[in-house]
């Protein structure tokens, strides 16, 4: 069997990074994108300690331009699993909230997070479509979240990260439809509440065990499960 190639889109910190680190420890080969591989210190690192496995492409999600300049430059590719991880939330839970709250909301930023949370995702898996179709695997993660579920929402507030990834729930489902014929699978991943600079040192779970338990149900994955909302630990997720 071919050696599996996967992409992770917002590779430079938190869980891309993670989902960088434990893919080449697994042996697969990773193209992992990031909006400047200058700054990306860490992921050059693991780049250098894995040649020829670990492949670095500039990509900004939020520029329609730069992904179709991407898929331009992996065109001939076959990619086996595309993680679309890169996504804004504006700041941290924790000192930012308030620009995604009634009194305060920044509607640029608003525009900005669905531009990258949901059209870009969108705009990047059928930008790869021939590439997918090209691997073993022909599955598409999305990185949603369970703020993304409409039914648990009892709390309200971040109405701006929660609208982008409830829609990138939608973009799942119509994906999976319209991709079916072509043996392509879309599945929406909900991290849960891991530490990331969005998530906070209080969240539940630490970077490396949310990362490994993602890894562990996106390998039982396959076009039984296309347009389903899924966690970490394998459960069905409320839309």
């Amino acid at each position: 069997m071919a050696q599996q190639c996967w992409i992770v889109t917002g590779a430079n910190r938190g869980i891309g990074l993670e989902y960088v680190r434990q893919c080449l420890a697994k042996g697969l080969r990773v193209i992992a994108t990031v909006r400047d591989p200058a700054r990306a210190r860490e992921l050059r690192a693991l780049a250098q300690a894995h040649p020829g496995q670990c492949r670095i492409e500039a990509l900004d999600t939020g520029s329609g331009e730069s992904i179709d300049d991407f898929a331009k430059r992996i065109a001939g590719e076959a990619v086996d699993v595309l993680v679309n991880n890169a996504g804004l939330y504006g700041g941290s839970w924790a000192s930012d909230a308030a620009r995604q709250s009634l009194e305060g909301m920044d509607y640029a930023l608003w525009e900005e997070i669905l531009r990258v949370n949901t059209i870009g995702p969108f705009r990047l898996t059928v930008a790869l479509r021939e590439a997918l179709s090209r691997g073993e695997r022909k599955l598409v993660v999305m990185m949603s979240s369970d703020l993304g579920s409409i039914a648990d929402n009892t709390m309200g507030q971040s109405h701006a990260y929660r609208t982008s990834k409830a829609a990138l729930n939608m973009v799942t489902r119509g994906l999976a439809i319209d991709l079916a014929g072509e043996g392509i699978s879309v599945v929406s991943m909900a991290p849960g509440w891991t530490q990331t600079d969005l998530g906070g040192e209080a969240a539940t779970w630490p970077v490396a065990d949310s990362v490994a338990r993602q890894l562990a149900v996106i390998e039982t994955l396959g076009a039984k499960d296309s347009g389903q909302f899924v966690n970490l630990l394998g459960e069905p997720v409320a839309w």
